[in-house]
């Protein structure tokens, strides 16, 4: 029986690096996109990979919409083997009190909200065993400095991990990745004079995402995996 992911936020810079790597380990993969749009990256994937990559529109900042990647999911597979949620954003540059309210919230809402939504929906509907599987950031465990409100909402998701991975011991395991600065176009654009050579490649996460999400990681849950590359 093929094994289904949900991959929220797989049309991005690291989001389409996790599809392929599904894709190509032999899954099925629902990608929900905001504008229910595919990018070039998915259109390329689904011209290799026919009838395994569907993708449509969904607001996951909103409850209804969390509800409806699952269903929507689920009626195109007709089963869901592990969500990986890889919807987020930074905002950053100042000190905490400098920081505007607006930034706080908006760093809360799409870094922790739609995740705790997205779990919220997938965790009653998951195969056995299903996997959950969670972007946080190396900011969540150091260098928060100029980003307090980015760090204190990926520290946040490592938390919510945790609880999941308590409150379902046994039936839904829940891990999570911290990155370092991803090799993004994106990331260069934004840090052009930057070393990037020493930044992690989204090929070399999506990897250990997949693992994560993997029969092969049955006995891990609750787990913070660094993937810092060289950075």
């Amino acid at each position: 029986m093929e094994r289904v992911v949900l991959v929220t936020g797989g049309s991005g810079g690291l989001g389409s690096a996790v599809t392929g790597a599904f894709l190509a380990d032999g899954w099925r993969v629902a990608v929900p996109t905001h504008s229910g749009r595919g990018s070039d990256a998915l259109e390329g994937l689904a011209l290799r990979h026919p009838d395994r990559l569907t993708w449509f529109g969904a607001d996951l900042a909103a409850a209804a919409g969390a509800a409806d990647a699952v269903d929507r999911t689920l009626s195109w597979a007709g089963r869901m083997d592990a969500v990986v949620h890889t919807v987020g954003g930074y905002a950053g540059g100042a000190p905490l009190h400098e920081t505007p309210v607006e930034e706080w919230d908006r760093m809360i809402s799409i870094n922790l909200r739609s995740a705790f939504l997205v779990a919220r929906a997938a965790i009653p509907r998951l195969a056995e065993g299903g996997a959950l599987v969670f972007v946080s950031s190396r900011a969540a465990v150091q260098g928060r400095k100029g980003h307090a409100a980015y760090a204190v909402s990926k520290a946040a998701l490592l938390t919510l991990t945790e609880a999941v991975a308590e409150e379902y011991r046994g039936r839904v395991r829940a891990s999570a990745v911290l990155p370092g600065t991803i090799d993004t176009p994106a990331n260069r654009a934004a840090m052009p004079d930057a070393e990037h050579a020493s930044w992690t490649p989204p090929a070399e996460i999506a990897r250990v995402i997949l693992f994560l999400a993997s029969a092969a990681s049955g006995t891990v849950s609750g787990a913070a995996v660094p993937v810092y590359g060289a950075s």
